[in-house]
């Protein structure tokens, strides 16, 4: 277990402190006009001048009812949802009214029977979000340009698996599948797995799996730290090696195995979701922690995915954007107040670590989801929808 990372159980309900008045600096964000309705405090948002596009690849949306559910589970077992009032009022549409050009929506089913119709509600979101959103091009004929993306999900071994995904991939238009050992308490190399991992290989879809131990919680039916291990994901990745997989939160609590496991597999992605909040661990309480993830983000920058588990996050949704900007630059969290020995924030800024954010922020989910130039409303440089590949 890496040092550092999260508890094995969470105890706690409560939120992040809340951060000082004009607590950020950050070429990406600046504050808004428009207030936190949590701390009546101003929001932030993506600067027009921020040197890349914001691809959010981890957005959760269901119907309200299960939504409903959902924070139960976390009111009661988790954290304070910060971000209730936003979603409420029509979904996804927050993060892209703060400049996040694309957010790639997430469903996943708990139990056999809801999975068809969570893939309906999903496209139909999608749709939706795509159609209010398209822009006019000056000559008054409509671009492509999509807002979002959405991740079809199954229960393992649920009758017509395969043909409920078939249907999500193909008639409804989804990008991919979501998956979640911990809801679904099947290990990612169970053997009801199989026909899903097939049928994505078949039509070239992703999975992203939350196959890590953490987040856990003693209220799950299952114990997640004993079903999900860096070794079954393993597992899983050489039985299928065409597979397109993304484990998110870096694969929290064992950060460098997954890590690792970059090296030896080359469809194999993470995404940073909740990693940079500053809520289940502290970048500057552990300096070796950071250090380390600092350095594999810079390694790595082609297979990492930025997410932030929207709605369903007990802080503001640009902290951990804020974090993973300030610590590539090598300046620690973004509200650490520098030393006056240390100088001024941004003087351990490379060219090295720009690079590593624009393929993070945006480059790296382009490819892994096939969420083109022109999906994303940017100027093609040759060539029309162009998928960017991940350097």
């Amino acid at each position: 277990m890496c040092q550092g990372a999260a508890p094995e159980y969470f105890a706690f309900k409560d939120s992040p402190p809340e951060l000082p008045p004009r607590w950020l600096c950050s070429r990406f964000l600046v504050q808004s006009d428009q207030q936190d309705p949590c701390t009546g405090g101003k929001e932030y948002a993506v600067s027009e001048m921020a040197p890349c596009p914001i691809i959010d690849a981890h957005v959760h949306v269901f119907p309200q009812g299960l939504m409903d559910a959902v924070w139960n589970f976390f009111d009661n077992f988790y954290w304070p949802v910060h971000y209730k009032q936003a979603y409420l009022a029509n979904r996804a549409d927050f993060l892209i009214n703060q400049g996040v050009r694309h957010v790639v929506l997430l469903v996943y089913a708990h139990k056999n029977g809801i999975a068809r119709d969570l893939n309906k509600f999903l496209a139909g979101t999608v749709n939706d979000m795509n159609e209010r959103y398209a822009q006019t091009k000056i000559n008054g004929s409509k671009p492509r340009r999509r807002v979002a993306s959405g991740l079809a999900t199954v229960m393992p071994g649920e009758p017509g698996a395969k043909e409920i995904l078939a249907e999500a991939f193909t008639t409804l238009g989804l990008a991919g599948i979501k998956m979640h050992s911990h809801v679904q308490c099947v290990p990612a190399n169970h053997p009801t797995m199989d026909e899903v991992y097939e049928t994505c290989v078949r039509f070239d879809k992703p999975v992203l799996i939350h196959a890590g131990k953490e987040p856990n919680s003693s209220a799950y039916k299952v114990d997640a730290g004993k079903i999900c291990d860096v070794g079954i994901v393993e597992d899983v990745l050489q039985r299928y090696p065409d597979l397109r997989m993304c484990v998110p939160h870096l694969g929290m609590n064992q950060y460098q195995e997954f890590f690792d496991l970059l090296d030896r597999y080359p469809n194999l992605y993470l995404d940073t979701t909740m990693t940079f909040g500053s809520f289940l661990q502290s970048m500057d309480e552990n300096k070796p922690l950071a250090q380390m993830i600092r350095t594999m983000l810079i390694k790595h920058s082609n297979r990492i995915l930025y997410g932030t588990d929207w709605p369903n996050i007990p802080y503001d949704w640009c902290r951990e954007l804020a974090n993973l900007v300030s610590l590539v630059d090598g300046d620690g969290e973004a509200t650490t107040v520098p030393r006056a020995e240390d100088g001024v924030k941004g003087k351990n800024r490379t060219v090295e670590g720009d690079v590593a954010l624009e393929r993070v922020l945006w480059r790296n989910a382009s490819a892994f989801y096939r969420i083109t130039e022109e999906d994303l409303g940017m100027p093609t440089s040759g060539g029309h929808g162009r998928v960017l590949s991940n350097l």
